[in-house]
């Protein structure tokens, strides 16, 4: 079992920490916001290797610097077992809604040797993670909606 990932946009932080509250904290994906359902995608490593690649950067822990948003005080709370929920830069989802189509296949191949996640990532099925990455980031840049990530153990 791993950790799952559910990655999503969303018009505020307000209205996502609301989603957590009154729905005892579960996976605003699929049904409240339009979104993208992972396990073992985390946004630091596995995404942010997806971000260097694409602005040709090598990876390092500033490429993706999500922040918790969800729930408030947990950063401190070292018993805390999850879930969270993280919002990404709005800078990160412009390099993800700006991926073009011609640099997708290249992109996944890329994205499917990394060591997280190979030699179980199938290059079709990363292609088409990649795919989905820049329409949910098309999406909510088009709307001003940030990138959220979910995750729970």
């Amino acid at each position: 079992m791993g950790v799952l990932y559910d990655y999503f946009r969303a018009p505020s932080l307000a209205q996502v920490r609301a989603h957590m509250d009154e729905n005892d904290a579960h996976s605003p994906v699929p049904g409240t916001f339009d979104g993208i359902e992972l396990k073992n995608f985390d946004p630091g490593v596995v995404l942010g290797r997806l971000v260097g690649f694409v602005t040709g950067q090598e990876w390092n822990t500033e490429l993706v610097r999500d922040r918790l948003i969800w729930p408030e005080g947990a950063e401190q709370d070292m018993e805390y077992e999850g879930p969270w929920v993280v919002v990404l830069p709005d800078g990160v989802r412009d390099i993800l809604a700006g991926i073009p189509a011609e640099r997708m296949t290249e992109l996944a191949e890329r994205w499917a040797a990394i060591d997280e996640l190979s030699p179980h990532a199938d290059p079709e099925f990363m292609r088409e993670l990649v795919s989905e990455f820049a329409a949910l980031a098309a999406r909510a840049r088009e709307n001003d909606d940030s990138l959220f990530c979910w995750m729970s153990l």
